[in-house]
Parts: structure tokens; sequence; C-alpha cells
């Protein structure tokens, strides 16, 4: 079965972000999406630099940074997770 996922968001790759700080609140903002996943048990399994997304809308999207490519996600104790 293949997936495919939409965004509505806009990202600029964590590799080049502008200040720390920027790249500090795009972090915890994807620790605070995986946690919320998390508690919906659902695992990423496949967080890297590669995935994690600074926003290019920040005001718009109300937050600064996200989580992209779901491919290796899974539902806690679905078979095969």
């Amino acid at each position: 079965v293949h997936h495919r996922c939409v965004l509505d968001s806009v990202g600029i790759p964590l590799s080049r972000f502008s200040s720390t700080r920027q790249a500090m609140e795009a972090i915890y903002d994807c620790i605070l999406g995986h946690e919320s996943m998390g508690k919906k048990d659902i695992l990423h399994r496949d967080i890297s630099i590669n995935n994690i997304m600074i926003s290019a809308y920040p005001d718009k999207e109300k937050c600064k940074g996200f989580l992209i490519d779901m491919e290796y996600a899974t539902v806690v104790g679905e078979p095969g997770s």
C-alpha cells in the first residue's frame, strides 16, 4: 500500500536556519508535535535533520517547525509495529 501526504504547510530545510534561535524553536515545535503524536500512539520512527522543517509562515501556521516524511510512522500495537 502506498500513501501520500500533502501538507498545506511550507517548510524550509532545517539546514538553512538563519539563527540558532530559529533552529531551536523549530526543533522544539517538532518535539511537541512528536509528543502529541505519541499521546495518540503514533511513532514517527524516522526523525532526522532532513525531516525537520522550519515553518516559512509561522504566524499563519501557528508553529515554527514541523515534522515531515511519515513513511515509517506506525501505530503502537499494530501488527508489524
